[in-house]
């Protein structure tokens, strides 16, 4: 099997691990000869987050690890406090 195809296993661990991180695109890469499992959020982290500890890119030797990591991202994630509203803008320069 050439190194650039991942195997149907890998493929299998990619799309169950995006069904369980749904936040995160999935990859595993062994061209280099060394086995490299990585995570990209799908969104950029805000700067709240970035200050918590949410990274745009996570990377693991292996899928058992990388899970754990998304897990620690999603547990991270939770305890953050709900985002603050906008402030309201008064409507007081409609009036004629």
């Amino acid at each position: 099997m050439s190194p650039d195809r991942p195997d149907f296993a890998r493929r299998q661990q990619c799309t169950a691990l995006e069904e369980t991180h749904p936040d995160w695109l999935i990859f595993h890469d062994a061209g280099t000869g060394n086995s490299v499992w990585s995570a990209y959020r799908r969104t950029f982290p805000t700067r709240e987050e970035v200050a918590v500890g949410i990274r745009l890119l996570i990377m693991a030797a292996t899928a058992e690890r990388l899970d754990e990591k998304l897990t620690a991202q999603a547990e991270l994630l939770a305890a953050m406090p709900a985002p603050k509203p906008p402030p309201t803008i008064p409507r007081s320069f409609l009036r004629f």
